[in-house]
């Protein structure tokens, strides 16, 4: 008769539930971790206008787009301009770096200037279409290219807080063939 080596000490049972539940709590907060930021919504953009020369507002190599935005938020955000590149497909292919501007009109228009940080918050569910200008890419050649950027988005009277809120939404890329001019 063969004896039964197999049994259970309490040594063995406690050794095995210390090693299960660090792993139980590290999977039950993984999820909170793993959730994307809240951002606003960026609509489709329209047709790329150039501004090739001296204009109000020190426009000069300069390119615009109407597009939408919608805080799906729950919070009250602030809009800002943020980064932007050009990529032109005729001269070197290097993307410039411009500096980017919103306005509710074209900013050749007179009287148009820059929106204001009061102009640019948006409640939870509005909604604001702006002229998001790209200014300085160092060339007015009628040539085509794609234009990449984004908009920066900070809470109003609340500290941004990490993982929950995005600080910048992308523009959906907009390219141009040639370019038209501007209105």
């Amino acid at each position: 008769m063969q004896k039964n080596t197999s049994t259970l000490s309490r040594r063995k049972v406690t050794a095995g539930l210390a090693w299960s539940v660090p792993a139980v709590a590290a999977v039950s907060a993984a999820p909170a971790f793993a959730a994307s930021p809240i951002c606003p919504n960026v609509g489709e953009v329209g047709e790329v206008v150039k501004f090739p020369g001296n204009n109000p507002n020190d426009i000069k190599h300069a390119y615009g787009f109407w597009v939408t935005v919608k805080n799906d938020t729950q919070e009250t955000v602030t809009l800002t301009p943020s980064t932007v590149t050009v990529t032109f497909d005729k001269k070197t292919r290097k993307p410039f770096t411009g500096t980017s501007s919103l306005y509710n009109d074209y900013p050749t228009k007179k009287g148009v200037v820059p929106l204001t940080e009061d102009q640019l918050t948006l409640a939870p569910g509005e909604e604001l279409t702006i002229f998001y200008v790209i200014n300085n890419t160092g060339n007015s050649a009628d040539d085509s290219g794609c234009i990449e950027g984004t908009i920066g988005v900070e809470l109003v009277g609340a500290p941004q807080t990490s993982g929950q809120m995005c600080d910048s939404v992308p523009v959906p890329k907009v390219c141009f063939e040639g370019t038209p001019p501007a209105e």
